[in-house]
């Protein structure tokens, strides 16, 4: 398969990657939030379903999907056996589970702080800041080069958080610190998923993270639990189902390009995320969202740029060597 069709092919599944999360991302806060029980009941009706005034913690939302996204993937696992799932890496697929824990259950808990004030796209657009800083932890753990256009885009970026944001200008949300405090963790999570690509699987990387997030999850999910109503029950369901598929392709996406390819589509969430938070929270997205956005997204495309070019570099320093 020539690398143009590869190419096509991975900006396809990273697409479906980010309207997955969109939707997600979509669905938390109608289990969580009382004030958003009308938008549930509209669409469980959608379903036929029977709409219910439950809400529940993000904690046990969390267990929930957790358990629907591993029993997805448990058929690949059987068919793999002892000997397809056998690592030696057990460290770090503990420390990626603990950062992915951690990072889940801060975008799950920022996402019960949806208003006027912090809508769904300013989520999105905040996320952005994860990839600069995934080159900051790369330099620190894995001792990465770095240059003046790292720290320049980093300052950059941040710079889109308070034009995103907007302190001082319009109240502050605590789902916006829950947020960044998410976005730092996931960039940990890079570096940890970087070391494991080195001699495991896309597959085997995902169903390690599924399982030992579950185990995780368990203490908090059952000290939150109660029952789940049906309506509620299909929504984890959804929930489950899209975490497990969001998991999968992004490993497929991430294995036909350079990574620097897709960091672009990024953007595109947030165009989802606008579109979903207008038609159903029927919240408009202002311009400054965008603006901050752009800054973010930009200083990120640029950052990745220069450092590729910086490595290319030095690796053709070191042929001729």
């Amino acid at each position: 398969m020539n690398q143009k069709k590869q190419t096509m092919i991975a900006i396809f599944l990273f697409t479906l990657v980010l309207l997955g999360n969109s939707v997600i991302f979509s669905i938390v806060p109608a289990l969580s939030v009382a004030d958003l029980l009308p938008v549930r009941a509209r669409f469980s009706g959608f379903f036929g379903l029977t709409a219910t005034d439950q809400t529940l913690d993000p904690f046990q939302i969390l267990f929930c999907y957790s358990v629907i996204a591993t029993a997805c993937m448990m058929p690949w696992a059987l068919r793999q056996g002892t000997a397809g799932l056998y690592t030696t890496r057990w460290k770090h697929y503990g420390l990626r589970a603990l950062l992915e824990y951690t990072a889940y259950t801060l975008t799950l808990i920022s996402l019960t702080y949806l208003g006027t004030n912090f809508t769904l796209p300013m989520h999105t657009a905040l996320n952005f800041i994860t990839p600069l800083l995934a080159t900051v932890a790369a330099i620190l753990v894995l001792k990465e080069k770095s240059g003046a256009h790292t720290w320049i885009c980093l300052a950059l970026g941040f710079l889109g958080v308070l034009v995103i944001t907007r302190p001082g200008m319009i109240p502050a949300s605590p789902g916006v610190l829950y947020v960044l405090g998410a976005a730092v963790a996931f960039s940990f999570c890079g570096v940890v998923i970087k070391l494991l690509c080195s001699t495991e699987s896309p597959k085997k990387i995902a169903f390690y993270l599924l399982l030992m997030t579950t185990f995780l999850s368990i203490p908090m999910g059952v000290r939150h639990w109660q029952n789940p109503a049906p309506d509620v029950w299909f929504w984890l369901a959804v929930i489950g189902g899209l975490s497990y598929a969001v998991q999968i392709l992004v490993g497929k996406a991430i294995s036909k390009v350079p990574y620097m390819v897709i960091i672009p589509l990024n953007f595109v969430q947030l165009i989802f995320s606008t579109v979903l938070s207008y038609f159903v929270f029927s919240r408009p997205t202002d311009a400054l969202t965008y603006a901050g956005a752009v800054i973010i997204l930009a200083s990120t495309i640029y950052n990745s740029l220069r450092t590729r070019v910086h490595a290319e570099r030095e690796a053709a320093i070191a042929t001729a060597m």
